[in-house]
């Protein structure tokens, strides 16, 4: 956002009003400054915010601001942009550019768009570089990059990830057959995607992808980027108001 970019290290404290989308855009401007974040969630999703017990009441939430109590988070460089909390290049980026289309917002949208596009959507496979050796998934469906631990709504897609702990995961869910989809809900639900039979997670300081299409998501919101995705964390370089 231009009014944070222009306001950067001229005040202590720039906050954010809104959901992970908006929260990012501002955020990235504060990347290794002097000036801290707040976050104020007021999204469909709020995932970054719920990763950090922010309050979802937003009167508990600006009180926070008074009481000053900070954390170095990690940040993540793709290509030439950043985000904060996931971005992903598969069926999740399928939903966000859906999502982006619809004319309501919320889980129940959110959730109407992904058992839809579940019938239609096609895998594909994705060459990964992570830790210095090269690997092929096979009919990647949820292919997400995640810095916290989820997308919103308390929907885990890394239950393990740590916001601070100079790590990026990839977890790819693989296509799977109709019939897992009971168990599928299941262990997304109930924060356990990772013990999905079908569910890979790699993590690493930096990952190179190799993705088959130009659309992906960062942090929800729909953008198009070349084939070659590079992500790199930016170590606690970024510092935020929590509770």
């Amino acid at each position: 956002m231009d009014i944070s970019a222009k306001n950067v290290n001229k005040y202590d404290i720039i906050a954010a009003v809104g959901g992970d989308g908006s929260v990012n855009e501002i955020g990235k401007q504060l990347i290794n400054t002097n000036t801290v974040l707040a976050i104020i969630p007021a999204g469909s999703g709020n995932g970054l915010s719920r990763n950090l017990k922010i309050p979802m009441n937003i009167k508990k939430a600006m009180m926070l601001i008074n009481e000053g109590k900070t954390k170095a988070i990690d940040a993540v460089k793709i290509n030439d942009d950043h985000f904060l909390g996931t971005a992903g290049v598969g069926f999740d980026a399928y939903i966000s550019w859906r999502f982006e289309e619809a004319s309501t917002r919320g889980i129940l949208t959110y959730l109407i768009v992904a058992l839809k596009g579940f019938w239609t959507y096609k895998s594909s496979d994705y060459t990964i570089n992570c830790n210095g050796k090269e690997t092929t998934i096979t009919k990647g469906m949820l292919v997400t990059f995640a810095n916290s631990k989820q997308y919103g709504n308390n929907i885990l897609i890394a239950p393990d990830a740590k916001i601070d702990d100079g790590l990026i995961r990839l977890v790819a869910v693989k296509k799977f057959p109709l019939i897992y989809l009971p168990i599928f809900g299941f262990y997304l639900l109930s924060k356990q995607i990772h013990k999905f039979k079908f569910t890979e997670e790699f993590k690493s300081e930096k990952i190179t992808l190799i993705n088959p299409d130009t659309n992906i998501h960062i942090d929800g919101e729909a953008i198009k980027m070349e084939n070659k995705i590079e992500v790199t964390v930016l170590k606690k370089s970024l510092n935020v108001i929590i509770p």
